[in-house]
């Protein structure tokens, strides 16, 4: 069927159907894209001197074993979310509830990563300094962050989104939980390298609620620019409501590259 046949419906039928494919396919194949510690230490890398990279490897790797890892639950999503992709081509099966689903899945593969860094945080606990959460989490970004929920929310006026709004909506209630969590969670530090674990951890900190920030606004704005699709051009509330989280969509985005490019500075 050629593409200017599609009805608006359809074609959002197809969009997700891609889309989660494509998710899973990267969920599977490079799972420590989702989770990884090194992607947040590019910028710091490039300004260490050798000896520094080094101690920085190790903190690392230290780490590592400490909080476990999330490849298995990552990979498990990974083939949900592919199955969820060809769900959303069955005719009759509403196209937000797949995606939705597949969100859901998501945000318990992170709570189980979440639960092996508390687990961490229980066992290696050196608290030095009190901890504000806002230092982890910028208000900017929380309120672009509410923004996303309050526009996928309004599209619970429309009875055909409703079920996909709902779970869209916990889904994220169980992403932003996590996200508090890591925030206001307590150092892992190991007493080898104090002055680096330290930096390193209030970094992951950072990093880490900065990027599930970001993911807790990616169902809300799917669904809503998916929901909006399928809309006449005269739904002129739907089209306002979408700008607006798209926009607030684009502001926690932004914040979340921020920590691949900040860097670490030892005294």
């Amino acid at each position: 069927m050629a593409l200017e046949h599609l009805t608006h419906d359809q074609l959002a039928h197809i969009v997700t159907a891609g889309a989660l494919v494509f998710l899973g396919v990267l969920q599977i194949t490079m799972p420590s894209c989702f989770w990884g510690l090194s992607i947040y230490f590019k910028g710091t890398r490039a300004t260490f001197s050798p000896e520094q990279r080094e101690r920085l490897a190790r903190v690392l790797t230290a780490r590592e074993g400490v909080e476990g890892h999330a490849d298995t639950y990552l990979r498990i999503v990974g083939f949900f979310t592919i199955v969820m992709g060809l769900v959303a081509l069955v005719p009759g099966v509403p196209f937000v509830l797949p995606y939705s689903l597949s969100c859901v899945a998501l945000a318990a593969a992170v709570l189980s990563s979440y639960l092996q860094f508390r687990r961490a945080t229980q066992r290696r606990v050196a608290p030095l300094v009190r901890r504000s959460v806002w230092t982890s989490l910028p208000p900017l970004a929380v309120a672009a962050t509410l923004v996303c929920l309050v526009g996928v929310g309004l599209f619970a006026a429309y009875p055909q989104f409703r079920a996909g709004v709902l779970i869209v909506i916990a889904a994220d209630a169980v992403l932003l939980f996590v996200v508090w969590r890591i925030a206001v969670a307590p150092a892992i530090l190991f007493g080898n390298d104090s002055q680096l674990e330290y930096l390193v951890d209030e970094h992951i900190r950072f990093s880490r609620a900065m990027n599930l920030l970001a993911l807790a606004c990616a169902p809300p704005t799917v669904l809503v620019a998916l929901a909006w699709a399928t809309l006449p051009a005269s739904a002129y509330f739907a089209n306002a409501v979408t700008a607006m989280v798209v926009a607030a969509f684009l502001v926690v985005m932004a914040a979340s590259f921020s920590p691949i490019r900040k860097r670490i500075r030892l005294a």
